[in-house]
């Protein structure tokens, strides 16, 4: 698949990220403490929620406060690893144009990389079905 990107100001372009502490922590911990925490790393972020595993779920607004979260080392006198979410920071699409099955594959790679992404180009599967030809005999 795509390559795992590290430069913080290229990560900061995208969105969500994940904050991995263990249940026991944010159980014990008031939910205002959380906020001022947060606030204090970058700000309010546009939205936080608190999953299952007991990890929090952080949409930030811009990529500055992006790459503050990224930074971050520490949450509540805890050592924290922010990370980007796997599956909500990227999108997929099929793209279907008829006009693009004559173009050679360096064009299309060459007029979508400007997109920023990864692409995947896999070539059209033609289905030939025999023609019964059958010749009745009399």
């Amino acid at each position: 698949m795509g390559s795992l990107i590290t430069d913080n100001d290229k990560i900061s372009e995208t969105a969500r990220f994940l904050i991995s502490l263990p249940n026991e922590q944010l159980s014990k911990t008031s939910p205002f403490a959380i906020e001022k925490a947060l606030q204090g790393i970058g700000r309010s972020p546009k939205s936080v929620k608190k999953l299952k595993s007991g990890d929090l779920l952080i949409e930030t607004s811009s990529a500055i406060q992006t790459k503050s979260f990224l930074l971050a080392k520490t949450f509540l006198n805890n050592h924290v690893k922010i990370t980007l979410h796997r599956t909500l920071n990227s999108s997929r699409g099929v793209i279907s144009e008829p006009q693009l099955l004559h173009s050679p594959e360096p064009e299309i790679l060459d007029g979508l990389s400007s997109r920023g992404g990864t692409f995947y180009i896999f070539n059209p599967i033609t289905f030939f079905f025999p023609i019964s030809t059958e010749i009745e005999q009399k």
